[in-house]
Parts: structure tokens; C-alpha cells; sequence
């Protein structure tokens, strides 16, 4: 029987974790708060005249609520985009959309895990309605590592996608979650205010 699985948004502390399911009419939109509304026109991130703001960082996983015949596993991240967050989305200079890894090279990042083990979950942390802290120096499991980040444009396409989680992460009827992706918005001076376009983002994982 196939495995059913959907993409949970992940908020609230550590300790009591809210999962809150995200798709095409749910999707995820970035804030100065840790906040998994999709609508809400509060915490917008203020346009610097200096230096960067950001959003607080958002995690992200698979959740199998039905198990595989044998299992799940290599589940891998990207997304999609015209050209570059900072073009596509006029976030100023300095602006992007990062990731956080662990690894320091964009080709380890595509073949060995980079997502957080859901039990070293961190809650987004900032000064709200201002900035978010930033993942690299902040997040208790990525700023411990060798890569702390990078720009989603590295992982732009399923052949460029991040390694979320190799090897196997489920077996034959098991359920669980995945590692977490863990993204922030930077946006820098010069920044174009106003909604901005959704983008697909794109989980894929191997089933037998």
C-alpha cells in the first residue's frame, strides 16, 4: 500500500510543538513571529536602511501518517524559482532565502543529510514585528554545525536538490516524521514592499 504523507509546519516550544498541515490551500508564509498562519498581514519584515532583517525561521517536515510496504527513504528538498529570491521578490541588497545545512559544501549538501533530527527542534526566536535571530548563529542544532547555511538557489531543481535525510527514515508500516528544513527570509535596504509571489517548494523521498 502506498504511504500517505504530508508537510507539516512546525511552531510553538520545543517541548509543545505545534504541526500544522501546509499545502497549495494552507501554504506557509514567513513573518517577524513564530506564527504558521497563511493569511495573516501581521509581523511583515520591516525594509532595513541598513544592514538585514529577517523573518523568523521556519521549519518543515514530512509526516507519514500511513506506513510504506517497505519503506521511506532519501527524502530531498527544492524549490523553484523565475530567477533568485532577491530578484524575484526585490528583497534589497543582501536579501535571500537561506537554508540551514550542515555540511560546508554544496555537494555534500546534495547527497548527505542536512535537515534537523525533529528531536533537536528549536522555535523560532526574534525580536518580534523587528527581525528574526539568525539561523547560523542562533538555532541550537545548526549553529553548532560546519555549514550553518546557504541560499536556496543551490537547490533549485530535483537533480540540485538538498539532502534532507539519507538513508532510511521509516520502515514497512511505520509512521513518523522526517528531518526539518529550516529556511528565513533576509531582507536588506532597497527592498520592494508589498505580497509577494508564492513559490513551490518541493519535498521528494523514495517509497518501495
Amino acid at each position: 500500500m502506498v504511504a500517505t504523507v504530508v508537510i507539516k509546519e512546525v511552531t510553538g516550544p520545543e517541548a509543545s510543538p505545534t504541526y500544522t498541515l501546509k499545502d497549495e490551500s494552507n501554504p506557509s508564509r514567513y513573518y517577524t513571529a513564530d506564527l504558521a498562519d497563511s493569511d495573516s498581514t501581521a509581523y511583515p519584515i520591516p525594509i532595513p536602511d541598513s544592514g538585514i532583517n529577517r523573518s523568523f525561521w521556519k521549519s518543515h517536515c514530512l509526516d507519514i501518517t500511513s506506513g510504506p510496504d517497505t519503506y521511506i527513504k532519501n527524502v530531498r528538498y527544492y524549490q523553484t524559482w523565475t530567477t533568485s529570491p532577491n530578484a524575484d521578490w526585490s528583497l534589497g541588497t543582501g536579501g535571500d532565502l537561506i537554508v540551514g545545512v550542515s555540511s560546508s559544501t554544496v555537494e555534500d549538501c546534495r547527497t548527505l543529510s542536512q535537515g534537523c533530527p525533529i528531536s533537536n527542534y528549536d522555535q523560532a526566536t526574534g525580536t518580534v514585528g523587528q527581525s528574526g535571530d539568525p539561523i547560523e548563529t542562533t538555532h541550537s542544532y545548526y549553529s553548532t554545525t560546519a555549514g550553518k547555511k546557504m541560499s536556496i538557489t543551490n537547490f533549485d531543481s530535483l537533480d540540485n536538490a538538498l539532502m534532507v535525510q539519507s538513508g532510511q527514515v521509516v520502515g514497512a508500516g511505520e509512521t513518523g516524521k522526517s528531518y526539518l528544513v529550516v529556511t528565513q527570509v533576509l531582507v536588506g535596504p532597497g527592498a520592494t514592499q508589498g505580497l509577494k509571489p508564492d513559490r513551490t517548494a518541493t519535498f521528494v523521498y523514495d517509497e518501495a
